[in-house]
């Protein structure tokens, strides 16, 4: 939970952030007074909506806290203009950045977001047709024993293989810190761990363990404890999901399709040289 302190500076950012996107409303039921101004319950519930989602339900349960913060807004802005805060150079160009880009996302809005939608059935087509993209990968566990020589790695093995409990000679043997969990390294897939070890393990079924190997750790001993076999998720679990990134794409191409035709037969020229010349900028300290 916010201190007081904490949430009116966060509420107070969110304010400015959202500011730019709400309207404000003359008219309307009286919510608060101060001085010779009102703000409005309409002013209220639309800068509310301003908000992003989460942030909402948190400013709804500390509407007084909201509602304060709009008034102290409304004198901070009031100080600015007198100070004519406006008209400063760097101001001006924030401004500027930000009118271009509230603009260019309206368009982009009107032409792009509002025109795109998902079919009833177009995710659950897709999953249909490209379901080797819905694959659950196999799935391996193995423990293992780790010790520094070859020669005490093959003592280790000739142990297990006259039947020796495996987890008993990790917990007791190993140098590796999965000791303390009888070897165990848990589940993982391919790619997840050093090739060396890897070759070895999928080489194994459940229950078989690897001879004596080396990797640049040392020398290794696998017992794969559970192998879990490649399966097709269900598409009630991949859904949101793939909604998602099927609009996105629809977003993506749409967007490309308007610029394109915005932009027309113009041609862009890049001075490479100039390019290449410009450093990163300095961290901020």
């Amino acid at each position: 939970m916010f201190s007081s302190k904490k949430y009116r500076v966060f509420i107070l950012v969110m304010l400015v952030i959202a500011a730019a996107g709400c309207r404000s409303k003359k008219e309307g039921t009286v919510l608060a007074r101060f001085d010779s101004a009102t703000i409005t319950k309409e002013e209220f519930v639309d800068k509310l909506r301003g908000l992003p989602r989460d942030i909402q339900s948190i400013a709804y349960r500390h509407k007084k806290d909201f509602v304060e913060e709009m008034v102290n807004e409304r004198f901070l802005m009031a100080e600015a203009k007198k100070r004519h805060i406006d008209n400063l150079p760097d101001v001006k160009a924030l401004l500027k950045a930000a009118y271009e880009k509230i603009i260019a996302a309206k368009l982009i809005e009107i032409e792009v977001d509002r025109k795109i939608k998902l079919e009833p059935d177009e995710a659950s087509k897709y999953y249909e047709s490209h379901k080797e993209e819905f694959m659950a990968p196999l799935l391996l566990r193995a423990s293992h024993i780790l010790m520094t020589t070859e020669e005490d790695a093959n003592a280790v093995k000739t142990q297990l293989d006259i039947g020796a409990d495996f987890e008993a000679l990790a917990k007791s043997r190993s140098t590796d810190n999965t000791a303390t969990r009888g070897g165990d390294i848990g589940y993982f897939q391919k790619g997840q761990l050093i090739p060396e070890f890897e070759e070895q393990a999928y080489k194994l079924s459940k229950g078989q363990m690897s001879p004596v190997f080396k990797t640049q750790f040392g020398y290794h001993i696998i017992k794969l404890t559970d192998r879990i076999e490649p399966a097709l998720k269900d598409f009630k679990i991949v859904k949101p999901r793939l909604e998602k990134q099927i609009l996105n794409e629809k977003r993506s191409r749409t967007l490309k399709a308007l610029v394109g035709k915005i932009k027309g037969n113009a041609r862009v020229q890049i001075d490479e040289k100039i390019l290449e010349s410009i450093s990163a900028p300095s961290p901020v300290k």
